[in-house]
């Protein structure tokens, strides 16, 4: 039952807009430099609209399996790092079965997990946003089937150490590590995914490469997991256009983090 949902959305701004001349925008972190012009040029270019998307991925998880360092066999890509949310809660939830979310954090995780029919188990952060790891492992109990955890966190900007994600991972609990912002911290639990089978790290190219309104998303997991989302994942989720800008923004790299 989602009629009692409340969803995702901006807060409305209480001053009237139509008398601005220029408003800032924040609420949701696009990056205000834009993307590379090689990601404008390229697209520009491109003359096969026509033509569906590779429903496997190869030329983009490639791409990605450069820049992260890890086998493309780990590697799913989608429409936007929400989507592959919903494929992860797809497979791990069944009705009544708890998520664990360290809040205040991505208000996406709890829609999600409620939309998939999960109980959300909120542990709040402490007084410096950190992690309460033991009130997190407190509250696991033989429903838990997922930690969320996002870091550096949105909203607060915290980065979760590495310790203390290993903990996490040493319950045995499936832990989704959402890293939208790690290039702008410069730390990674990346290498995590070949050492526990209940690692799965979430990135973006939304932020740092400004590539939002194009939409793709990218996780890491265990081989096995990687190819049950690849099954379920929409077939052609990830557009031509996207594999595109994805393949110039990384070779643009130095223009986009200089």
């Amino acid at each position: 039952d989602l009629s009692g949902l409340k969803g995702f959305g901006a807060s409305k701004s209480s001053g009237p807009l139509k008398d601005l001349e220029t408003i800032v925008k924040l609420d949701t972190n696009e990056n205000p430099y834009g993307c590379s012009p090689r990601v404008r040029q390229a697209l520009a270019e491109f003359s096969y609209l026509n033509l569906y998307p590779d429903p496997e991925q190869v030329e983009l998880r490639k791409l990605l399996e450069v820049y992260t360092g890890i086998d493309s066999d780990h590697i799913v890509a989608t429409a936007g790092g929400e989507q592959l949310i919903e494929l992860i809660l797809l497979l791990l939830l069944g009705r009544g079965d708890r998520v664990t979310n360290c809040v205040p954090t991505f208000d996406v995780f709890r829609l999600k997990s409620t939309m998939y029919g999960g109980t959300v188990v909120n542990v709040p952060r402490d007084a410096n946003f950190a992690v309460n790891v033991k009130a997190v492992k407190a509250a696991i109990d033989d429903r838990t089937r997922i930690i969320l955890l996002a870091t550096p966190n949105n909203p607060t900007g915290t980065v979760t150490p590495r310790e203390d994600i290993v903990e996490l991972l040493d319950t045995g609990v499936p832990v989704l590590i959402d890293e939208a912002y790690c290039e702008f911290s410069g730390e990674t639990a990346v290498s995590l995914v070949n050492q526990y089978e209940n690692a799965m790290v979430l990135r973006t190219l939304s932020k740092w490469a400004a590539l939002a309104g194009l939409r793709v998303g990218y996780g890491i997991f265990p081989p096995e997991l990687a190819s049950y989302l690849l099954k379920i994942k929409p077939i052609y989720g990830v557009g031509a256009l996207t594999t595109i800008a994805v393949r110039e923004s990384l070779a643009d790299i130095n223009y986009l983090m200089g």
